[in-house]
């Protein structure tokens, strides 16, 4: 196939069903243009939210459901862009959804400054006489918690205001990768393979040297051709969170990122993200010794582009049955979980799997409360894209459970258990799938998806929060973000994870950091690392414990914003202040590199 299919060209049943969000653009319009009239209708409280407790109600749930409104406007149009980038008229849809939620945003910014001027006594007369107020409790204390942090009512619609402006490094850097980017195809036994981002994940793990080398240079180059304009992107992204956490008087930009979620604070610990970067350098040496065993069994030489090389090929498996894998897999937590994730996945579409022309890069889960929990990925027949669509499953069923559970203020969760829930999916699907392994190769090529997996997360992804954390103390202390210096850092923190075991072209490795949208979502990129850890320690949980583990699994994915992230994986077992999660998830690391050691050795035993 020497192109991708038009969108258009896509069978119905490998596209998510956008219809039950709108029926048509007509409706998503008329939505629209009700969200920009609803402005108007969230500014009257202002100034009064003093006067009783049914007026602070009522501006509350006014300016939540309204908001709740506007988000699904622009969740449709995002959706839409995410799998035709370069189509013109989504990328105008977009704008236009998001005008409409900054503007009521603006509108509603005189909430919190009002809030926090109102006594505590008078909130809690208020809630005692108005039951409807109780919900609000947490979100209420949070508040009182940031209080230093919030500004007053004019600063606060100033930042409202600019959240859109601000906010657009992300989608510029969006437009140049995924709808401007060109990258060259593969020529390979008289065919020609596209690269593209949605086809790149299968052709770095294509059984050919060749192939990888070509398309992962390919990929590389693609971006480095705009590694300037990219650069300049991520500088002003990186601009405008420091400014903001310097407005609202955070010592840095680490600290606003770990105290502040979108509804409620994180009040993540600083020593959190600290113990996680000290325990990944203290266990560099596990990926060290791992890096030379992929060596010796791949003759000697390991060079970047191998390193999501597969030493086996996958086994093929299509969606429909990866899908009633990842079913059989959750068994253990119930019918509560596997029936409506069944009815999700083979009954109301909530996966856009197909690859097409102009679909971006990457995978991931995206809903609203009274939304399906769509999924966006591209499908490859093999084990990686089951891990994928397993981690993504764990995303949408933390969100069908806490949505179902929780009131809209509360219906979303924080960043840092997300990634907890993801990957405790994936963890048990291939616990599962090694105990029934029927051969060792079958049981090499699980371990070589869980070392993907584990690479991604407990390898890169720490490696690049050591590099987003230099990037933001560069810019705090009055310093430039070039494409050189971005370049040739990463180059050297990828450097030192391998150890010298692996044979490196810098310019391009050192380019991945153009790889990663999430370093537009400041400090994001550490909660991968410990969501893993956490996920495998709880996964082991209720694997040994069964019934009363997963029914407080269970009771994790409810809690949503109700609760700290923290306290709510209190309620799961798992206590993050501590380094022990993270270094739970270096044993499992260590225990299976310890297994791909005996295959590989047991394998060249074999062949001699």
């Amino acid at each position: 196939m020497s192109t991708l299919p038009k969108r258009s060209e896509l069978p119905k049943e490998q596209t998510w069903n956008l219809e039950a969000l709108f029926a048509s653009e007509d409706h998503w319009r008329a939505a629209l243009e009700k969200a920009a009239q609803s402005v108007e209708e969230v500014k009257p409280f202002a100034g009064r939210l003093a006067e009783s407790p049914q007026v602070l109600l009522q501006a509350l749930e006014t300016y939540y459901t309204r908001m709740l409104e506007a988000m699904k406007v622009a969740q449709y149009a995002s959706l839409q862009l995410s799998t035709e980038g370069t189509n013109p008229h989504f990328i105008r849809m977009v704008g236009e959804a998001r005008a409409v939620v900054a503007a009521l945003a603006a509108a509603g910014a005189y909430l919190e400054p009002e809030l926090l001027s109102l006594p505590k006594e008078t909130l809690e007369t208020f809630m005692q006489a108005e039951p409807g107020l109780a919900v609000y409790r947490h979100y209420f204390e949070a508040l009182q918690a940031r209080r230093p942090h919030v500004r007053s009512s004019e600063v606060e619609t100033v930042l409202a205001a600019v959240s859109d402006p601000l906010g657009g490094h992300s989608a510029t850097a969006a437009a140049a990768t995924n709808a401007d980017m060109q990258f060259r195809p593969v020529e390979y036994q008289g065919q020609t393979l596209p690269v593209s981002h949605s086809t790149i994940g299968e052709l770095l793990v294509h059984e050919s040297p060749e192939v990888r080398r070509a398309a992962w240079e390919s990929y590389a180059d693609g971006h480095l051709a705009f590694k300037n304009t990219l650069a300049s992107t991520l500088q002003g992204s990186v601009k405008s969170f420091a400014f903001q956490a310097r407005t609202r008087g955070y010592a840095s930009s680490l600290e606003m990122a770990l105290a502040v979620s979108r509804t409620c604070g994180d009040n993540i610990p600083k020593a959190v993200f600290d113990n996680l970067l000290a325990t990944f350098q203290a266990h560099l040496p596990t990926w060290h010794r791992f890096w030379r065993i992929r060596k010796k069994a791949m003759g000697g030489q390991l060079r970047s582009y191998d390193a999501p090389a597969p030493l086996v090929p996958s086994p093929k498996i299509t969606f429909w049955e990866a899908a009633e894998t990842i079913c059989r897999g959750m068994e253990p937590l119930g019918r509560e979980y596997v029936e409506p994730m069944r009815r999700g996945l083979f009954e109301e579409r909530w996966v856009d799997w197909g690859q097409n022309q102009g679909k971006r890069a990457g995978a991931f889960s995206s809903g609203l409360k009274g939304t399906f929990p769509y999924i966006f990925m591209s499908w490859s027949d093999d084990l990686f894209s089951l891990s994928t669509l397993a981690h993504e499953l764990g995303h949408s069923m933390h969100s069908y459970f806490t949505r179902q559970t929780q009131p809209i203020v509360y219906a979303r969760y924080s960043l840092f258990v997300a990634e907890v829930a993801s990957n405790f999916n994936q963890a048990m699907v291939r616990a599962m799938l090694l105990r029934e392994a029927p051969t060792p190769e079958y049981k090499l090529a699980v371990l070589e998806e869980a070392f993907s997996n584990f690479h991604r997360y407990l390898f890169v992804m720490p490696t690049l929060a050591r590099f987003e954390l230099e990037l933001y103390q560069r810019i705090e202390k009055g310093g430039a973000l070039t494409a050189p210096f971005l370049i040739e850092r990463l180059a050297e923190l990828f450097a030192e994870g391998y150890g010298g075991e692996v044979e490196l072209d810098k310019e391009r490795l050192g380019a991945g950091w153009m790889n990663f949208s999430h370093l537009y979502s400041p400090f994001y990129v550490y909660q991968y690392a410990t969501g893993i850890a956490a996920a495998n320690a709880l996964a082991k949980d209720v694997l040994e414990q069964g019934e009363p583990a997963a029914k407080r699994y269970l009771d994790f994915l409810k809690a949503g914003d109700s609760v700290y992230p923290l306290d709510a994986l209190k309620i799961a077992g798992i206590d993050m202040n501590s380094p022990e999660p993270v270094e739970r998830g270096f044993a499992v690391l260590a225990s299976m590199v310890d297994e791909l050691e005996r295959l590989v050795d047991s394998n060249l035993q074999t062949t001699r």
